[in-house]
């Protein structure tokens, strides 16, 4: 068969296929519905804030100083002034000093410690659990899932099908679906992806009082312009500066 016939043959079962289902090749995309500021002027600027109506992954590695807790505090921050919003803690290891440092309103945020449950539930399949509850309940700005101090070897083997359904959910509430994670996992179900890093960057004598935060917009598929993969240094202070 020639290359020719081979095209005339693709053209025509692709014309069969639309005849009967007119948006199969159509590219699909999110649209633009919102977003909720994170706080750290120099995200919202790339990125107008974490998107409603969709999944996020705010990603960083498994060590403490990774940044992505800050992002995540700067967000509830923010967020907590208006609305009231959920943490599903996997690990149980969020610091409520450093949240109240941070500015979260705790009035309105529910934490929810995992690994606490009678039901003695591994942490993830808790966390998930109750992720599902709480976007079921509905009535939450943002729903943030920390994720980041479980394996990734285990957060690997959560199928694909789990973050598509939790995508779609989010996807009829205007709420913000965030999670923190080492990497990456979501991939297309993901209307935003950010990698973060950091590195110390300012001592007052041997008192650390800020540290550079470096953000990579990995995926950004709900915003209303383009946004291309970029890298942005942010300077934070810490809670004594």
């Amino acid at each position: 068969m020639t290359t020719d016939s081979k095209c005339m043959d693709a053209s025509l079962l692709r014309s069969e296929i639309e005849k009967k289902l007119p948006a199969a090749f159509t590219a699909y995309t999110r649209a633009f519905r919102g977003t909720i500021a994170t706080g750290i002027a120099a995200i919202d600027a790339v990125v107008e804030g974490v998107p409603l109506h969709a999944l996020t992954e705010i990603c960083g590695s498994g060590e403490a100083s990774s940044g992505k807790t800050s992002v995540l505090a700067a967000l509830l921050a923010q967020a907590t002034r208006e609305r009231y919003c959920a943490l599903v803690d996997a690990s149980d290891s969020f610091d409520p000093e450093s949240g109240h440092a941070a500015g979260i309103h705790f009035s309105r945020l529910l934490w929810v410690r995992c690994g606490k449950s009678p039901a003695r539930l591994r942490p993830l399949e808790q966390a998930f659990k109750v992720t599902d509850i709480l976007l079921q309940s509905g009535g939450f700005g943002v729903i943030a899932v920390d994720l980041s101090g479980i394996g990734e070897r285990i957060v690997r083997k959560v199928p694909l099908s789990t973050w598509f359904r939790f995508s779609r959910v989010i996807e009829r509430q205007p709420a913000a679906l965030v999670f923190l994670e080492q990497e990456p996992h979501a991939t297309s179900c993901a209307g935003l992806v950010l990698r973060v890093e950091v590195e110390p960057a300012v001592f007052s004598g041997k008192l650390l009082t800020g540290f550079d935060l470096k953000v990579e917009v990995v995926r950004a598929g709900a915003a209303r312009k383009p946004v291309r993969s970029v890298r942005s240094e942010v300077t934070l202070k810490t809670q004594w500066a």
